[in-house]
C-alpha cells in the first residue's frame, strides 16, 4: 500500500471541497496524471524568476507573447503554453501586491520539501523564500496556477499557514505570518497566512487523518 500523500495546493482546495470534490482529490492523489503534473511550468519559472529579480515584468510581457506566437508540435502544447501566457498576464495585474524590500530565493524545482501531517506526506515546497537584509528566512511564497479550481481566500489561507508551518520547522527562525504568501493567479489574489494560524493548523491535521483514512480504505 502506498503511503497517504498530497501537494499542499491540493490540500488548500481539500479544506473546503465538498465530499465528491474530496474523494475526487485523493483518487487523483493516488493515481495523479502526469499531463496535470506538466501544466504551468513556464509560468511558474518565468514568474518566479521575475519576483527574484532575474528577469524584468517587461521581459516577462515578451516571453508570454512568444508563448503565444511560437509554433508548437501537438494541441495539448499550444494549449499548454497559451495557458502559461495566459497566467503571467494575470500574474502582471497584480504583481505590485508582492512585499518589496525583501530578497526572493527561487526554489529549485528539483527539490523536494514536504512536511508530515498526521500520517499524510505534504508536498510543501515553495516557489520561492524570502528573505531579510541579513539573508535570513522570514517567509515563503507559493504559486497556484489552475483555473478550473483556484483557491479561494479561506483555502488560500490554509495553504499559507501550512507554508509557515513548514518554514518555522525548516529554518528555525521565527517567521512574519505576512510573509508566508500563496499567489492564486487566476483569481488574482495574494493571501498571506492569518495571524492566529493554531486552528487553522487544527482543521488541516483533522483532514489528513480524514486523507489518511480515506487513502487506506481506497488502496488495501
Amino acid at each position: 500500500m502506498s503511503a497517504p500523500k498530497i501537494s499542499l495546493n491540493k490540500l488548500g482546495e481539500y479544506m473546503n471541497a465538498t465530499p465528491a470534490r474530496r474523494r475526487r482529490i485523493i483518487e487523483d492523489q493516488i493515481a495523479p496524471k502526469e499531463f496535470i503534473a506538466t501544466r504551468y511550468f513556464d509560468a511558474r519559472e518565468n514568474i518566479v524568476d521575475c519576483i527574484a529579480g532575474k528577469i524584468s515584468e517587461d521581459q516577462l510581457t515578451q516571453l508570454a507573447e512568444d508563448l503565444r506566437n511560437k509554433e508548437y508540435d501537438s494541441k495539448f502544447t499550444t494549449q499548454d503554453k497559451n495557458l502559461s501566457a495566459d497566467a503571467i498576464d494575470s500574474f502582471l495585474e497584480i504583481s505590485d501586491q508582492i512585499p518589496e524590500n525583501y530578497k526572493f530565493e527561487k526554489v529549485a524545482a528539483s527539490e523536494k520539501s514536504r512536511l508530515e501531517i498526521s500520517g499524510v506526506d505534504v508536498s510543501i515546497r515553495p516557489d520561492a523564500y524570502i528573505k531579510n537584509d541579513n539573508d535570513e528566512v522570514v517567509g515563503a511564497l507559493k504559486l497556484h496556477f489552475p483555473k478550473s479550481n483556484p483557491l479561494t481566500t479561506a483555502s488560500g489561507e490554509y495553504v499559507a499557514t501550512a507554508l509557515k508551518t513548514f518554514v518555522e520547522e525548516d529554518t528555525k527562525n521565527p517567521i512574519d505570518h505576512k510573509l508566508c504568501i500563496v499567489v492564486d493567479v487566476p483569481s488574482s489574489s495574494v493571501i498571506s497566512a492569518p495571524k492566529a494560524g493554531k486552528k487553522r493548523m487544527i482543521d488541516i491535521e483533522a483532514a489528513c487523518e480524514e486523507i489518511a483514512a480515506q487513502w487506506k480504505s481506497k488502496t488495501s
